[in-house]
């Protein structure tokens, strides 16, 4: 299965050779991917903002106010938290993410209102620090947990297989799946 740093991983080095991702892919003849050109942008502002929709879309999977599913807005909110990380020059090392994980059940944020208004806050910080999207999801997915049966729950690895299941959908990403093996 596919882990939480392998992901993290695979998104950083996507970061680091965006350039190179566009050039092949105009080399190609192919459409340049969205999120390639954003990374070639390395604006961390339009990163976050886009973690943070997806985040408020997260929220609304928890409170029922969203029909998607966990699964895909917990992927597409590590996606971004990863992207904006990434682009802040964050390592796996530096993310710390086992102790944020710890932190994100014992923070104080007991309720996706609470969550929203963290999310939002954030959101107003513009160099907020690359752990802090992390952060929050580690509270969203503490939330899931506490509401959720744990036979219907989604694991952390499955997320993380789910996500990279998506990635092998997308040609641009095959040389960094090859690349990235831990």
């Amino acid at each position: 299965m596919a882990s939480v740093r392998r992901i993290f991983r695979i998104y950083a080095q996507a970061a680091i050779d965006a350039e190179t991702i566009r050039d092949f892919q105009q080399a190609q003849g192919e459409k340049v991917s969205g999120t390639v050109e954003l990374l070639c942008q390395r604006d961390p502002a339009k990163l976050l903002a886009r973690w943070g929709e997806e985040m408020h879309e997260l929220c609304g999977v928890l409170d029922g106010t969203h029909q998607d599913s966990y699964l895909m807005e917990a992927t597409q909110t590590w996606y971004w938290a990863s992207l904006y990380a990434a682009v802040r020059g964050a390592t796996w090392e530096t993310l710390a993410f086992e102790e944020v994980r710890r932190m994100g059940a014992t923070c104080g944020i007991n309720s996706v209102p609470e969550l929203r208004v963290a999310i939002d806050r954030l959101l107003a910080v513009p160099e907020a620090k690359a752990d802090k999207p992390f952060l929050l999801w580690c509270v969203a997915d503490h939330l899931y947990r506490l509401q959720t049966p744990t036979d219907q729950q989604w694991s952390l690895d499955q997320l993380m297989e789910a996500d990279f299941q998506e990635m092998k959908k997308r040609p641009w990403m095959a040389p960094l799946l090859t690349f990235i093996k831990d």
